[in-house]
């Protein structure tokens, strides 16, 4: 599914690109970094992803590419668009991870999945994949710097797995299905958070009414 969505980013970015041929082409680096530069300042993230498809066709092997990338990957992220932030993630790792940037990009991967997050509701195979996948980082990546972070990441994704849990034991609880609520309740105890206090995500009135 993620190669899939991938896909259709990647052929919207170039699609896009080829609409500002009239920015004309054999230009400098700097050129096309500048211009970069200028158009996330204004909001225009489209006309800046043309300006780094530009940099990058003209000038592959640029230093200013990373620089570049990064700009776009917390630009994205600021503007909530956070399949093209983790499109432009995966470039970065592609092209310009090393030893000394490593632990970087990788937080920079699930930070964008963590602020694409919006509600668990909503979210519940997102929330489930994310546990999981950062679970098994974090075992696999003690040394990695950012690791409080990662694991402050991991943690509220798993408060937002117990109040989707707490809700179903609700549910269980009316329905006098007890055996079904007992189980949730193991589900909330292996996750171990349940004695941390948190502030409930925020519900509207009008979507409490068509909750279960």
């Amino acid at each position: 599914m993620k190669s899939i969505l991938f896909s259709i980013i990647f052929a919207v970015f170039f699609s896009a690109c080829s609409k500002n041929v009239n920015e004309g082409f054999n230009k400098p680096a700097s050129f096309w970094y500048e211009r970069l530069i200028v158009a996330v300042s204004e909001g225009n993230l489209e006309q800046a992803d043309s300006y780094y498809n530009s940099l990058s066709s003209e000038h592959s092997a640029s230093p200013l590419l990373g620089e570049a990338l990064l700009m776009l990957i917390k630009a994205h992220i600021d503007n909530k668009e956070h399949l093209l932030a983790g499109f432009f993630v995966n470039e970065y790792k592609t092209r310009f991870s090393n030893a000394n940037n490593v632990d970087y990009i990788s937080l920079l991967g699930i930070e964008t999945n963590f602020y694409a997050f919006s509600n668990y509701s909503k979210d519940q195979g997102f929330i489930d994949e994310n546990i999981g996948d950062i679970n098994h980082f974090v075992i696999l990546n003690q040394n990695n710097k950012y690791i409080p972070y990662i694991s402050h990441i991991l943690t509220s994704f798993k408060l937002s797995k117990l109040e989707m849990n707490d809700e179903i034991i609700r549910i269980y609880n009316i329905k006098d299905k007890e055996e079904a609520k007992e189980k949730y309740k193991e589900y909330n105890s292996e996750l171990g958070v349940q004695y941390i206090e948190f502030i409930p995500s925020y519900v509207p009135w009008y979507v409490k009414i068509f909750s279960w």
